[in-house]
């Protein structure tokens, strides 16, 4: 009777290990089933991110920043989208709380301002670079504040006063060359790929009014530029270059 207790004791004891193993196993499959469901979103946000616009063949990846794309000179100029999804704010205050993560730092904005797509961004899309944003390395969740009359709202009573600084500065054309070719050549020059955009070689007619007016406000597909990113001085470069080309 003894020898038939322990035996029963010990048979329950391997079987509970086994239930304890199987439960730990079937837990693991689920975290792992999890992580990869994650890292598959990531995988598809980061396909968006780097996607060419059926419309104009401009991608997210050609103005902004994944930490490994700095050899496209726009990165230079527009926030970086490491932990985009993240911040207290973007889009120079545009988004504040929650409406950050619902419009994917942003992008909702670019998607049909840039892009030129005439349907609002999916919230697939969305999700999708939310995802890959926290899945970069790093912890850039701080707010990126910017010196702007384009947002919130253009402001073009601003721009009068700029132009007037602007217009009494002298312009180097060499500085402009360097200037137009990281923050211009991407879309205007003969070689550009990006479609729907005018070949300043051929037709620019106009002046430094011209040039502050679309860099600082942005015109349809082009974007705005920050003050602090190109400075009155670098406009009257812009345009010393520009109008030499005439």
């Amino acid at each position: 009777m003894k020898k038939f207790i322990i035996l029963f004791l010990l048979f329950a004891a391997i079987g509970c290990g086994k239930k304890t193993e199987q439960n730990n196993q079937t837990g693991n499959q689920t975290n792992t089933t999890g992580s990869t469901a994650g890292n598959d979103l990531a995988v598809k946000g980061k396909e968006i991110f780097y996607m060419k616009s059926d419309v104009n063949n401009l991608a997210c990846a050609d103005c902004h920043s994944d930490g490994t794309n700095s050899g496209n000179s726009l990165t230079q100029y527009f926030s970086n989208v490491i932990k985009a999804d993240k911040r207290a704010s973007t889009y120079s205050g545009k988004f504040t709380g929650d409406a950050v993560k619902q419009n994917a730092g942003g992008a909702t904005v670019c998607y049909k301002s840039y892009l030129k797509k005439k349907e609002d961004m999916p919230s697939d899309m969305i999700n999708a670079l939310n995802a890959y944003y926290e899945s970069l390395p790093g912890n850039d969740t701080a707010v990126m504040v910017y010196q702007t009359i384009a947002l919130p709202t253009r402001d073009k009573t601003k721009l009068a006063p700029l132009q007037e600084q602007i217009g009494k500065l002298t312009g180097n054309a060499d500085n402009g060359k360097m200037l137009f070719d990281k923050a211009c050549g991407l879309c205007h020059n003969p070689d550009s790929k990006i479609k729907k955009v005018p070949d300043l070689f051929d037709d620019f007619e106009g002046n430094y009014k011209s040039v502050s007016y679309n860099v600082y406000l942005g015109d349809g597909q082009m974007p705005f530029y920050h003050m602090d990113k190109l400075s009155p001085q670098d406009i009257a470069d812009l345009t010393a270059f520009l109008t030499a080309k005439k």
